[in-house]
């Protein structure tokens, strides 16, 4: 028995050692010069997006020296997993995204340090210990901070006061939870949400800070909000809207609990705050040519996510991609569209978009023509609330001149369509069945004629692969109407000095690159995809942006 229990105490020292590990690795490998005097490919940051991007560009091109440049204190986590670690459903060598020694194995090199400042003139990096690392391209990957709470708010610093982001966050929650009866969660977004979800599944009485009257005012109406918000109750957290925190009140220096706008005590052991990130543009600002960013909107990409300083890419929370629907540049820091933009980035940096774009001449109707589809399309959010799940897509708030708006609601599901030209806009769909997003994204970004689909998707049972196989049908019947495709001779009445079309058409796959990807998001896929390319806006342009902050603190509107 004793030796059994001196393998186990053994193993579960091992596990702890190779998180350990990781930066003595990394630390050595700072110091190999081949990779200081010139390297291919340099990533700032090895959250998903930079570590995909480093996985795929060695897969894309095996030869090319990259490396990775972070401060992070460990290997790249699952940050979707957090919850569920800091609820003690997984172990923390669960939450690794790759296995321990992905990077050495792919011939990755992992340099620890932090970068100061970009020379875009030279391409190359300056580390704070003042090492250069030269690059052929350069892929800004620093992710984001959390917002927290303002600098001046009267006990911010106590014990228990803690801003969820990071898995160190997370480590300080899981260790304090047993000792928690009440806590206390602010903020009104996704995260929020499901962090009061989480601590209502542990059993700790929960109270719900919301600054406005309604949840996830971005994205959800009025009654999507009141659905949300009456699910949440009844699972059985206090809800408190319209209510923002005065203060902290504090006993020996940890929390005991918020005193609130309406001169009310909330007694708690806990304060977790959820109120949102920020990209971090710090690099933007210490590039010595001017890259076009916004502190609180990221770095503006275009389709393939190249900012305007030539060889410089950014990807995940940091990269500010364009809204079809808008015009406005937005960041999209969810961890399946830094994923995405990871394999996108690595595709454009080792060359691949070219091929790729004439890969998609075709269209989906397999007609010949492009489609007006944008690379990375509209941004969508999916997620579960207990027996409660809601998908939004698009612009389901939109209000623009023309277009109808249907909505049903029955017993406890709501859905909200926004239609334009036959074509949907928005969605919302809330209840107890998943709604398929992937796939109400696709008909969004391909402009697809809804017609047939309207009740089924007002309804909920909307089949996509059903739908997309007869569009497809649909694209061929039509095709078949101009051109004999059996024989190659044209019907009467047919140009005859047209050439004749091949005796069968290619077979497409009736899934888009999103819904390829829906299942592998573990392991990335090499597939891209190609959308018209979309040219950042110059500044003159009038658009979205506020200004463009230049180095040296300098603006031109």
């Amino acid at each position: 028995m004793w030796i059994e229990h001196f393998l186990q105490l053994y193993l579960q020292r091992e596990c702890a050692m190779s998180m350990q590990n990781y930066m003595r690795v990394a630390a050595r490998t700072s110091a190999d010069r081949r990779y200081q005097s010139g390297t291919d490919i340099v990533i700032v940051g090895n959250g998903i997006a930079g570590l995909t991007a480093a996985v795929e560009a060695r897969r894309f091109a095996p030869d090319v020296r990259i490396a990775i440049i972070t401060e992070q204190s460990h290997p790249t986590i699952n940050t979707p997993s957090l919850k569920q670690f800091a609820m003690g459903k997984l172990d923390r060598e669960q939450l690794l995204a790759y296995p321990i020694g992905t990077e050495c194995a792919q011939r990755i090199q992992v340099i620890h340090g932090r970068v100061e400042e970009i020379n875009a003139h030279d391409k190359g990096v300056r580390l704070s210990s003042g090492s250069i690392i030269s690059y052929g391209s350069l892929l800004i990957a620093t992710g984001s901070v959390a917002s927290g709470l303002p600098a001046h708010l009267p006990g911010r610093d106590f014990d228990g006061v803690l801003t969820l982001h990071r898995l160190q966050d997370y480590m300080n929650l899981r260790r304090r939870l047993n000792e928690v009866d009440d806590a206390v969660i602010i903020g009104g977004g996704a995260h929020a949400i499901e962090t009061v979800m989480s601590l209502l599944y542990l059993g700790v009485r929960t109270h719900w800070l919301l600054r406005k009257k309604t949840c996830l005012s971005g994205v959800l109406d009025q009654h999507a909000s009141e659905l949300v918000l009456r699910h949440i109750q009844q699972a059985g957290a206090k809800v408190y809207t319209e209510t923002e925190v005065m203060g902290i009140a504090g006993n020996v220096g940890a929390v005991a609990g918020v005193v609130t706008n309406h001169h009310q005590m909330i007694p708690c052991q806990l304060v977790a705050v959820c109120t949102g990130m920020r990209p971090v543009t710090t690099l933007a600002q210490r590039c010595t040519l001017p890259m076009m960013y916004e502190r609180d909107q990221g770095i503006f990409v275009n389709n393939h996510l190249r900012t305007n300083v030539p060889g410089i890419y950014a990807a995940g929370d940091v990269a500010a991609l364009n809204n079809p629907q808008t015009g406005v540049h937005q960041t999209r820091a969810q961890w399946y569209s830094a994923v995405v933009q990871g394999a996108s980035a690595a595709a454009a940096m080792t060359g691949q978009t070219t091929a790729m774009t004439g890969q998609a001449a075709s269209g989906a109707s397999g007609q010949g023509q492009a489609l007006p589809v944008h690379f990375f399309g509209v941004p969508w959010h999916a997620t579960r609330l207990g027996n409660l799940s809601f998908v939004t897509v698009g612009s389901p708030l939109a209000r623009i001149p023309g277009s109808v708006t249907l909505t049903d609601s029955f017993k406890g599901t709501y859905r909200r369509l926004v239609i334009h030209d036959d074509r949907l806009v928005g969605d919302i769909s809330l209840g107890q069945a998943q709604a398929d997003g992937l796939a109400i994204k696709r008909l969004i970004d391909e402009g697809a004629s809804i017609g047939a689909a309207k009740e089924a998707l007002l309804k909920g049972t909307f089949d996509a692969r059903k739908y997309f196989s007869q569009q497809r049908s649909i694209s061929v019947m039509a095709l078949a109407r101009q051109r004999n495709v059996w024989t190659g001779q044209p019907h009467p009445g047919d140009d005859e000095g047209a050439p004749a079309l091949p005796s069968a058409l290619p077979e497409r796959d009736s899934l888009s690159f999103d819904e390829r990807i829906q299942h592998r998001v573990a392991r990335p896929v090499s597939i891209v995809g190609s959308m018209p390319y979309a040219p950042l806006p110059g500044s003159a342009s009038g658009t979205q942006f506020r200004g463009f902050h230049y180095p040296g603190g300098k603006e031109k509107v």
